[in-house]
C-alpha cells in the first residue's frame, strides 16, 4: 500500500536518491568529454612525481639515516597516493561560490531537491571520473620512477581508503563554497585549507618525518586522515593496518555531512532575511 500510494503521488520509493544518481551520471559523462582537462591533470601528476622522485633519491643518497626504514621508491609511491587524492578533487567550492555571487542560488533553492545534495552529486560524478582516470597513470608513473612495485594488498587498501578520503574532502570543499553566503569570496578560506592539507595532511612529506610534537598535533586534526592515512599504507607495507585512521575518517565524514547541512540551512535563512 505504501509503495502504491507513493507511486500515485508520482514519487516511487527511493526516487530522491535516483535524482542525485542521475546528476552524478550526467556529470561523469560530461567531464569525460573534457579530455584536455584530464590530459592536463595527468601531465601535472607525472611532473610532480618526477620532481619529487629526484628529490627523494638525492636526499636519501646523501642522508640514508633519514629514510627511517623506507626507500626512495617507497616515498614515490606515497606521493603517488596522496597526489592521486588531491588531483582528483573538482573545484566544487568555486561552483557554489559562483551561484551565490550571481544570485542563481535563490532560484535553485526552490527546486524539489537539496541544493548542496545536487552539487555534491555532480561533484561525486566528476570525482569518480578523475579517480578512475588518474589511477592507471599513477600506477605507471610510480612504477617507472620508483623502479619497484608497491605491495599489492597495501595498494588496494590505499585505493579504498583514498577513495573514501576523497569523498570526505569533497564535503569539505562544499563547506568552503557555502561560506560564500557570508564572505562572497572564498579564496582565502580555500588557501588556508590547502596549506593545512600540504603541511598537516602530509601531502608531500609523510608525517613520520615530522617532529614528534607536530605529529601528535596532526593526529587530532582531520587533514592527516585524508592524505597521510592512505599514503602510509604503501610507505610501510609491513606495518599493520591501523583501524583508528579509518574510524577517524568515518567520524569526519559524519561531522562533515552535518556541518554542510547546517551551513546550507543557515544560508537559506540568510537569503530569506535579505528578501531572496
Amino acid at each position: 500500500m505504501t509503495a502504491l500510494a507513493a507511486t500515485v503521488r508520482g514519487r516511487a520509493p527511493g526516487a530522491g536518491w535516483l535524482k542525485y544518481l542521475a546528476i552524478a551520471r550526467v556529470a561523469f559523462w560530461q567531464r569525460l568529454s573534457e579530455r584536455a582537462v584530464l590530459i592536463g591533470r595527468i601531465s601535472f601528476y607525472f611532473l610532480v612525481l618526477l620532481v619529487f622522485s629526484c628529490v627523494w633519491r638525492t636526499l636519501f643518497a646523501a642522508h640514508p639515516e633519514q629514510a627511517q626504514g623506507g626507500t626512495a621508491g617507497d616515498y614515490v609511491w606515497y606521493l603517488a597516493v596522496t597526489e592521486w587524492i588531491m588531483l582528483s578533487q573538482p573545484s566544487l567550492y568555486l561552483d557554489i561560490e559562483a551561484d551565490v555571487r550571481s544570485g542563481d542560488i535563490a532560484y535553485q533553492l526552490t527546486r524539489p531537491m537539496s541544493y548542496v545534495g545536487g552539487k555534491l552529486a555532480e561533484g561525486l560524478g566528476d570525482l569518480l571520473l578523475r579517480l578512475l582516470a588518474l589511477a592507471p597513470f599513477g600506477l605507471l608513473f610510480a612504477r617507472v620512477l620508483s623502479g619497484q612495485w608497491a605491495d599489492p594488498l597495501a595498494l588496494c587498501c590505499a585505493a579504498l581508503v583514498g577513495a573514501l578520503a576523497a569523498a570526505v574532502l569533497l564535503l569539505a570543499y562544499a563547506g568552503i563554497g557555502l561560506c560564500a553566503f557570508w564572505l562572497h569570496d572564498t579564496t582565502p578560506v580555500y588557501l588556508v585549507w590547502q596549506k593545512l592539507m600540504f603541511v598537516l595532511g602530509g601531502l608531500m612529506v609523510p608525517l613520520s618525518l615530522y617532529p614528534d610534537w607536530l605529529q601528535a598535533l596532526a593526529r587530532y586534526l582531520p587533514f592527516a586522515s585524508f592524505l597521510y592515512a592512505p599514503g602510509r599504507l604503501v610507505l610501510d607495507s609491513h606495518a599493520s593496518f591501523d583501524w583508528r585512521w579509518l574510524v577517524q575518517l568515518c567520524a569526519w565524514l559524519v561531522l562533515g555531512a552535518l556541518a554542510v547541512a547546517g551551513l546550507e540551512q543557515l544560508g537559506r535563512r540568510s537569503i530569506e532575511v535579505q528578501g531572496g
